[in-house]
């Protein structure tokens, strides 16, 4: 007979999968916008010794697999777009399997069907965006982290290695160390698990070196990283970054849109669901989450009434300073009163069961959430990073709450009530997404007139203030000139340093500078060529 497991599974599978091939459409049909994703995918190009690109310190795991398909002879934007659609579905999958750890088949359901439906993560799936791949690789070094403690300590043979792709994938991975360490250290058993976890981070480690040797081959260090840590640890940032926010509860005031936003035909309000609103669905579900956390409190009043008041004062005192700290000060610090916070809960309750899952979600939780509220630069896309603890939450909620009421079937139709509301959310949003984005067209047509205009276009200076997007469209280097109001003076110094023979811009946010002709424009995006005397 087969098991409930393995028919949820299957069913997990095939909604992912066409939710998937649904966002594949709709990006294949609008294309590539955003700034970053050029940059990655020049970088593929780059890997496959087929394009240029200049921004090889990014992170390279993502681009390294894309450049698989590009050196098979599928080079173009639909292999990006598929890659990214496939970590969408592994990143479902995960959750699922991480979630089946602490709760029922359909407890679990719920909990991988909400993240799947979130409708920040349905924004960027398929984009070809770092979020997604990098989160649904932590969501697995996780889950094999929780088997390595629970059942065999050879799995930490893949958790360490899929943690480094992680890191590889996305920088700010590199926090999952937090959860990680207290899913290992609080081990009662760890001593004797000790040789096996030593091996899986060696292994970690041998995954991080082909990418340290690209690193130092092409940018003369093999940690490129180093000082993207240490202006995220500062908070370094400037006022003309379009995402410059000093708003440190930014996150949490548009949790509520990255649940379940109002969907919209405007394609930059679905890639940032902050400024569409959210739907009534998400207000349903963070009343869930709200009771579901009440419920938890209510259900273990015994042990913390019985725990040591020294323990309880420094429980409370260590959260007083992270609140009236949080966002203020560097989080690094956040992060070191995060571990301390998850350490007096563990002496409070002791070890009970599930407290090693349950704090390793919510430090995985608040790690994020710190440091994105603390630095300046507020993206919608970069809490991706902490959804699947909520998707987490989402799911004790129900065991919980289910768990007080006298009906056994109370959980069955609590989780049922959920992958509806959050199927019907998904749908909904997907529905009202756009087909196509002016901006882009702009630029591919633009792009396709200087081509056919100048054939010898590789021959010439091509600047733009979207380099990397021109890169791509063009084949050839485009040289990024960007000209900012509050920098005029400096920004057109770099400018004519540069003296480039075709000059291509918006007319909505770029001005032209003297000595060029525009001899196209359509769309909002301009062509101007260098008069010559």
């Amino acid at each position: 007979m087969i098991s409930r497991d393995r028919v949820i599974i299957a069913v997990l599978f095939a909604i992912s999968l066409l939710v998937a091939l649904k966002l594949f459409s709709i990006q294949a049909s609008i294309g590539i916008y955003y700034w970053d994703i050029f940059l990655y995918v020049n970088n593929a190009m780059k890997m496959a010794h087929i394009g240029p690109s200049d921004a090889l310190y990014l992170p390279p795991f993502l681009p390294a697999v894309i450049s698989i398909f590009f050196r098979m002879g599928f080079a173009g934007e639909n292999v990006v777009f598929a890659v990214a659609s496939a970590f969408y579905v592994a990143a479902v999958m995960g959750m699922y399997l991480l979630l089946r750890i602490r709760f029922s088949e359909l407890e679990s359901l719920a909990g991988s069907i909400s993240f799947a439906s979130f409708s920040i993560v349905l924004s960027w799936a398929a984009t070809g965006a770092l979020d997604v791949p990098s989160i649904a690789l932590s969501i697995w070094a996780i889950y094999l982290a929780l088997l390595g403690r629970r059942r065999d300590s050879r799995f930490y043979y893949l958790a360490f290695p899929v943690a480094m792709a992680a890191f590889l994938t996305r920088y700010t991975a590199g926090l999952m160390i937090l959860p990680l360490a207290l899913i290992i250290f609080t081990d009662p058993h760890m001593r004797s698990k000790l040789p096996d976890i030593v091996k899986g981070i060696a292994l970690g480690l041998l995954v991080y070196l082909p990418f340290g040797y690209f690193f130092y081959r092409n940018i003369k260090t093999p940690f490129p990283f180093i000082k993207q840590f240490a202006g995220t640890a500062t908070g370094s940032a400037t006022s003309i970054n379009p995402g410059y926010s000093i708003d440190s509860l930014y996150y949490l005031r548009h949790i509520p849109e990255y649940i379940s936003a109002t969907p919209s035909s405007d394609y930059l309000k679905v890639i940032n669901p902050s400024l569409a609103g959210p739907s009534p669905i998400a207000f349903i579900i963070l009343a869930l989450l709200l009771a579901g956390f009440l419920a938890l409190l209510w259900r273990n009043r015994d042990i913390i009434s019985s725990a040591q008041i020294d323990r309880k004062v420094l429980f409370l005192l260590v959260s007083a300073i992270f609140i009236l700290t949080f966002g203020r000060i560097s989080f690094v610090l956040s992060e070191v009163l995060i571990v301390i916070w998850a350490l007096s809960i563990l002496w409070i309750t002791g070890r009970e069961d599930n407290t090693d899952i349950n704090l390793a979600m919510a430090v995985w939780f608040l790690a994020y959430l710190s440091m994105h509220s603390f630095h300046p630069v507020k993206v919608d896309r970069y809490l991706i990073t902490a959804l699947p603890p909520v998707a987490y939450g989402i799911s004790l909620s129900i065991n919980q709450l289910s768990a007080m009421v006298r009906w056994r079937h109370a959980s069955d139709a609590l989780s049922s009530a959920v992958v509806l509301l959050m199927l019907s959310s998904a749908f909904y949003y997907t529905a009202g997404m756009p087909d196509h984005y002016g901006v882009v067209d702009a630029e591919r047509g633009a792009a396709s007139w200087l081509m056919n205009h100048d054939p010898l276009f590789k021959d010439k200076v091509v600047a733009s203030d979207r380099g990397p997007a021109f890169t791509w469209y063009l084949g050839d280097y485009v040289f990024t000139r960007r000209i900012h109001s509050q920098k005029m003076e400096m920004c057109i110094e770099y400018f004519r340093e540069l003296n480039p023979d075709y000059y291509i811009f918006s007319t909505e946010q770029t001005p032209l500078p003297s000595g060029y002709r525009v001899i196209y424009s359509r769309g909002g995006v301009a062509i101007a060529e260098k008069i010559t005397s």
